[in-house]
């Protein structure tokens, strides 16, 4: 009983802890959208869906009650496991892409024109974008211990990249489709330790901020934000990456999804909804309901926009064969493989030796003070 008592004090300190940055607005309508898994903001209102199993259907919610206040229903679909939706000007994106075991040979994307979503009949028809990952060569299953799993999807310039939610080694790599019907193969574009579990994506009506939530092992959400990302890439990752902004909610409360819209030049509102989650501490349970956060966010407190800043970074030789050198002495500087893994850290540098790694292609992570970039390495 008395670790009972200890394990109940713990997760009462957690879920009343100070750290959270956004606002509870209210529960979500139970139990139609327990398990809210995607959101966005459209013609004024927030938009969202349920994931594996759930209704093809999307849910306009109201966003000071959390009533339920249209439905529409999309009629060649089928929610398998939708995890997050996207959009731009013309159109609505569903991603089905869950993947929990890594072992989905049907995965796919529903683009639904905004004109037909309009439309007052309450239905919509979509075309499909399927697709499979281009370095993915074993389905066998293996659930929540694979990196094959995606509930982050957005809208891009001309494509849609899907973040993966690597259960296997807490990173995210970013992956290319097309916004045209066919099946694809989706091209990796660019990875990341986010040192968690990403499970939403959305970005700025310019596209210039793109704005990543998700949760850590311990289940503590987070928020990342990457701005300064080189014009017509899709190496996302090679801007310039926020510090890790955690518990931006209360602990317990699962972050699923994310809405952004700018309200003025320098300031944006985002939107955060959570699932229903039940637990136990020993005999006494404990149940989160379905939410919906608020959070306002002043762009020069993330670093989104600060002219002022002088944290250009130039790494040379590039591709380099023994020791890569930086144009200025950084805080911490870590080199990545391919896949996301951790090859070495070294701090308070100007060069890192690189002259035991395979010949390939490395991304570096780069501090200085509270500012993250990453850059990517050629190794000859």
């Amino acid at each position: 009983m008395k670790n009972t008592i200890t394990l109940l004090l713990l997760f009462i300190g957690f879920i009343s802890s100070k750290a959270q940055t956004a606002t509870s607005i209210t529960n979500l309508q139970t139990p139609t959208i327990d398990e809210t898994s995607g959101l966005i903001f459209y013609n004024n209102k927030l938009i969202t869906h349920t994931d594996s199993g759930g209704e093809a259907k999307l849910y306009e919610i109201n966003t000071i009650t959390g009533a339920i206040t249209r439905i529409v229903s999309i009629a060649n679909a089928t929610n398998f496991d939708w995890e997050d939706i996207a959009q731009d000007a013309t159109h609505i994106y569903i991603g089905d892409i869950g993947n929990n075991g890594g072992n989905r040979t049907n995965l796919k994307v529903y683009k639904i024109s905004k004109a037909d979503y309009n439309d007052a009949d309450n239905t919509a028809t979509a075309e499909i974008i399927s697709y499979s990952y281009a370095n993915q060569t074993d389905f066998t299953e293996n659930v929540n211990n694979n990196n094959w799993d995606a509930e982050a999807l957005i809208s891009y310039n001309n494509k849609l990249l899907i973040f993966t939610k690597n259960w296997a080694n807490s990173s995210t790599n970013v992956y290319s489709i097309p916004k045209t019907s066919g099946t694809y193969s989706a091209v990796l574009e660019s990875s990341y330790n986010v040192n968690g579990l990403l499970t939403g994506a959305d970005t700025s009506a310019d596209e210039s901020v793109v704005f990543l939530t998700g949760y850590s092992t311990s289940a503590a959400p987070f928020l990342y934000t990457i701005h300064n990302i080189p014009a017509n890439s899709f190496d996302v990752f090679s801007g310039t990456v926020s510090p890790k902004i955690a518990n931006i909610v209360s602990f317990g409360n699962q972050v699923e999804a994310l809405a952004l819209f700018q309200t003025t030049a320098n300031q944006y509102k985002l939107y955060l909804s959570n699932e229903r989650f039940s637990t136990f501490v020993g005999p006494i349970p404990f149940v989160f309901p379905a939410k919906l956060w608020s959070m306002d966010i002043d762009a020069s407190t993330l670093g989104i926009s600060d002219p002022t800043s002088d944290f250009t970074i130039r790494l040379y030789p590039n591709p380099v064969e023994d020791v890569l050198k930086l144009s200025r002495i950084v805080d911490e500087i870590t080199i990545y493989d391919f896949w996301g893994r951790k090859i070495t850290t070294k701090y308070f540098t100007e060069e890192l030796g690189l002259g035991n790694l395979n010949s390939g292609i490395y991304r570096t992570e780069i501090r200085i003070g509270n500012w993250t970039t990453i850059k990517k390495v050629v190794k000859r």
